[in-house]
């Protein structure tokens, strides 16, 4: 069986999603500098990498980055030569994509991560690590078109970019078919303490500044004022979830607003089904799994408006636009759809309708699988 190198954190969704995908035919191993990688199916070798530069260790950020970049390029290296592989996957161009690059590995994979290319290159050094990393590698997986674009606008050759959404619609259906995907949303809320007539708006993403979560508690008095039954469900963490909970308590609306931490991947839809509402209030984004998860759960969407999202939602037809940072009219778009029940049922059933047309995996895999069926028969 040939073997498969997957170099990254080890620490996401995708990390699970795109693993389980890769060992229906090869030998999987997962290269990372992460100690604890937490999104590692079994069947996978994990191989770690010792950090020499932990970001925690230094106050001197940027030195990390580029001091940091230079060391793990070599440790990577070494640990590559260590293992006999046909296909190397390098995840994140200011992450693994660089190492490989800096340690000058050949035949490789780069997936891109949507900030890496949209909103990094906004700093000077990040741009030539980007442009560097895209350069290097054999080819480049990108899952939207505004990736694709800013890409190509760092340099990168448009022949060597392949372009699909990185999700299987096919476990979630499979996960909220059923009466007893429904009484386990009954129970969710009975848990939280909330009534089934409750409205439900819910927000699943990181608490990072990207992901702007802080605009959604902004937005909160202002709904509940028209609202009363409204009710917020709180998903994820980051560095900025302690902030976001004292700006909810200060505004007054901590009584109506539950923060749930990290669910579980296999959980999500439940508490997706469980919700009225999903909100995304991300500056920046390419093809959002948040966002893809919940059209296929046929939860109504309020979304920034911004590039990636509307390769996914035309305002008013499958779901609503509002500016970024711009809370009062995010207010208003909940407001209007927590109304009017005919408006979410006709946007939800649209949304869901578009997520099966262009979120087909069975089709987009091929891509994939031949792509890293190609680099390996390179080798």
């Amino acid at each position: 069986m040939a073997v498969l190198i997957y170099a990254s954190h080890g620490d996401s969704p995708y990390d699970i999603f795109f693993l389980n995908h890769f060992l229906r035919d090869y030998q999987v191993y997962l290269l990372t500098f992460n100690e604890k990688p937490t999104c590692v199916p079994a069947g996978v070798t994990v191989v770690r990498i010792p950090e020499p530069f932990h970001p925690k260790a230094s106050l001197l950020t940027a030195l990390n980055m580029y001091l940091g970049s230079f060391l793990r390029s070599i440790f990577l290296r070494y640990r590559l030569g260590q293992i006999e592989h046909d296909v190397l996957i390098n995840c994140g161009g200011l992450l693994y994509g660089l190492y490989s690059a800096l340690s000058n590995s050949s035949h490789t994979v780069l997936f891109v991560w949507g900030s890496e290319v949209l909103v990094a290159p906004e700093f000077l050094p990040f741009r030539f690590m980007a442009k560097y990393s895209l350069r290097k590698a054999s080819a480049v997986v990108v899952d939207s078109d505004v990736q694709e674009r800013a890409c190509i606008a760092l340099g990168c050759n448009s022949m060597k970019i392949v372009k699909f959404p990185w999700v299987d619609l096919q476990p979630i259906l499979d996960r909220i078919s059923g009466n007893r995907e429904e009484e386990k949303t009954e129970d969710l809320k009975r848990k939280i303490g909330w009534n089934q007539t409750d409205t439900v708006i819910i927000s699943t993403r990181w608490h990072r500044p990207i992901y702007n979560v802080e605009c959604l508690i902004q937005a909160i008095p202002q709904i509940v004022k028209e609202i009363p039954t409204a009710r917020f469900l709180i998903l994820g963490n980051g560095d900025v979830t302690e902030m976001l909970k004292e700006t909810a308590a200060k505004m007054g609306g901590g009584a109506n607003v539950r923060f749930m931490g990290r669910v579980p991947f296999d959980e999500m839809e439940s508490y997706l089904k469980m919700a009225d509402i999903y909100v995304s209030t991300s500056l920046s984004d390419g093809t959002s799994a948040s966002l893809i998860e919940a059209m296929a759960c046929k939860v109504p969407a309020v979304v920034t408006d911004i590039p990636g999202n509307r390769e996914w939602i035309t305002d008013g037809g499958n779901g609503l636009l509002f500016p970024t940072k711009d809370s009062r009219t995010l207010a208003n778009k909940i407001i209007r759809l927590s109304k009017d029940a005919d408006l979410r049922n006709a946007l939800a059933e649209r949304a869901f309708q578009t997520v099966c047309e262009k979120a087909d995996w069975q089709r987009n895999s091929k891509l994939l699988d031949k792509l890293v069926s190609s680099m390996s028969t390179l080798k």
